[in-house]
């Protein structure tokens, strides 16, 4: 039943309320952390952050999934418009916002302190070209523009009331760093469109992805796309088995929208209301504007509302630790600070024993590589040396063979080595990226066990944030696209005529040839070899160090909470219960904001 006009009004009163309520909480949780001073500016800074986003009043609706599931058509369809290019990978990782704007425009945004570039439909490039420079690895190899985002604007009706659609990069893709980016883009995201397609049905590592997209956004919505590719048998079996594997996370089964956003896109390019309504996105259309309607002002603040108390309850577990310290004596803090110090080691034989899987497993993941390029290279052999074999027994010319081995090698070469790069890099990627997500686990349980000691040693209350730390990914770097093939040249064969004999002459080309195309595949085999074996090192070395990174942070800001009343002596008396009282105080107005959010 539609509301009346009395409950929108009571509806839209209580929102504002609400949002006036947490506007002003956050405000006073920023002005309390900023008074602790240097040791909470991690704090400080990303509560920050947060007040940006909620007096911007942006509601932030993300696309998300595995690369290849067709986000940025969705997009397209949702928008009425080939804004996004979707030929193409955008394989430098970087996300894209689109929100509403009076006209088509783009804004390109540095990570560097380098201003803006803009772009406008007045000029003669179109957006899709204006984007490929930036967003692509043939226009931006590696991000070495240093991008970190780009903003278009769009006058789409569904962007009108504050919504920002957010284009992601593909988990799962081969690309540098595109999972790891679709991770991190999560804490800046409300809610989220979840699509799937049934080629191949939903993984696990978009399965494990989910976990944490239900973990930190408050609201999902389900799709599956490509159905236009289904019979309905097999729609029905795709949407059943979706079903299944996503009850089993979310305890029942949520609605999923069975879509074709190709389908969508083209329906709505030309007007074509029925097949907008067959396709499925009407639906989803639908769906979406009666969420807004209802629930975006909410969703805003709930999803903002998990991020600061997460915030609130690190801080509030430093200050009760350095509250504990002050009220011990001089023995009792120094003994509790050493039994904490007593515990550092076995934390440490748990980091260096992780890092022994790790290491471990980056071995194993090497040897599944060194099958995979023997395989490759077995496959390119009876592929593409075969074919010079009939060469050799069918053509008697030697200058008219040289010409031959030297297209063939040109057309096969690229040919059969593209798909192949993508293929094991394909391979090699699911299985770093579930070893590192376990990784990530272990590390998040680690760093958290440090936490709760110190809570134990001091007899204060533990609480785990609401989201983990999202883990670090492997994922293929970028490599050229340039081939080794032949730079054989018939000339030498018009020359080699008038010294030796025809039969000498071909036998020694045959020899060559033969040689040349072993040596063309090893090459383009060991690059392949050697660009993944390069990724899959430097991403270990990084998680290793990140986790280094993350665990000495942590035991630093615990200790330093404890080491706080050890500067306290006798001729500081006054001083030391004037810092007591001023953490009591401030701990106590944490709290109560705190727990005022979550009621």
């Amino acid at each position: 039943m539609s509301k009346l006009p009395e409950e929108d009004v009571a509806h839209e009163v209580q929102e504002q309320r609400l949002h006036n309520t947490l506007e002003g909480s956050l405000t006073q949780a920023i002005s309390c952390v900023d008074s602790l001073g240097n040791a909470y500016l991690d704090n400080y800074n990303e509560l920050n952050s947060l007040q940006k986003r909620l007096v911007a009043g942006q509601f932030r609706l993300a696309v998300l999934g595995q690369f290849k599931r067709g986000k940025s058509t969705l997009i397209n369809a949702l928008l009425g418009d080939t804004l996004l290019p979707t030929d193409i990978l955008p394989v430098t990782a970087i996300p894209t916002f689109i929100a509403y704007a009076d006209v088509v425009c783009a804004q390109v945004h540095f990570i560097t302190e380098a201003d803006p570039i803009h772009f406008s439909t007045s000029g003669n490039q179109s957006l899709a070209d204006f984007l490929s420079d930036y967003v692509t690895e043939t226009g931006n190899p590696d991000n070495h523009r240093q991008v970190e985002r780009v903003e278009i604007g769009h006058p789409a009706q569904l962007l009108r009331q504050g919504v920002v659609l957010i284009d992601t990069p593909g988990i799962g893709s081969t690309h540098k760093h595109n999972t790891e980016v679709a991770y991190q883009i999560l804490p800046q995201c409300d809610a989220a469109l979840f699509l799937v397609s049934p080629d191949p049905p939903i993984t696990e590592v978009e399965l494990d992805y989910l976990k944490e997209i239900c973990q930190q956004l408050p609201r999902t919505f389900y799709l599956l796309n490509k159905i236009d590719f289904l019979s309905e048998k097999e729609r029905i079996a795709s949407l059943r088995f979706l079903g299944d594997q996503l009850s089993v996370l979310l305890d029942g089964v949520p609605q999923i929208i069975p879509v074709s956003a190709r389908n969508g896109l083209a329906a709505r390019l030309t007007g074509d209301q029925q097949s907008w309504k067959n396709s499925g996105m009407q639906l989803v259309e639908q769906s979406l504007i009666d969420f807004f309607a209802r629930e975006k002002q909410q969703t805003l603040q709930d999803s903002l509302r998990r991020r600061i108390c997460d915030q609130l309850v690190h801080v509030c577990l430093q200050l009760q630790l350095s509250l504990s310290a002050l009220m011990l004596s001089d023995e009792e803090l120094t003994q509790r600070i050493d039994k904490f110090r007593q515990s550092l080691p076995d934390i440490e034989r748990e980091k260096l024993a992780a890092e022994d899987v790790l290491s471990g497993d980056l071995k194993r993941v090497e040897g599944k590589l060194s099958q995979e390029i023997n395989n490759v290279r077995q496959r390119g052999k009876e592929k593409i040396l075969h074919q010079l074999e009939v060469y050799f027994q069918t053509i008697a010319d030697t200058e008219e063979l040289e010409r031959l081995v030297r297209t063939s090698l040109g057309a096969e070469i690229p040919q059969f080595f593209a798909p192949e790069m993508r293929r094991v890099a394909d391979v090699i990627q699911l299985e770093a990226t579930n070893l590192l997500s376990l990784h990530q686990d272990r590390s998040n349980r680690l760093i958290e066990k440090v936490r709760k000691i110190a809570a134990d040693i001091f007899d204060i209350p533990y609480r785990a944030p609401t989201a983990a730390e999202s883990y670090t990914t492997f994922s293929g770097p970028s490599w050229s696209s340039d081939l080794f093939i032949s730079d054989m040249d018939p000339l030498g064969q018009r020359i080699s005529r008038k010294f030796l004999t025809h039969k000498f002459r071909h036998r020694r080309t045959i020899s060559r040839l033969r040689d040349e195309g072993r040596k063309l595949i090893n090459q383009n085999v060991e690059q392949i070899s050697w660009t993944l074996r390069l990724g899959l090192e430097e991403s270990f070395r990084q998680y290793g160090a990140g986790l280094t990174e993350q665990l000495d942070k942590t035991i630093s800001a615990t200790r330093a909470a404890m080491e706080v009343a050890l500067k306290k002596s006798e001729t500081q008396a006054f001083e030391t219960a004037s810092q007591e009282l001023y953490l009591k105080q401030t701990l106590a107005k944490l709290q109560e904001i705190q727990h005022s959010l979550e009621s």
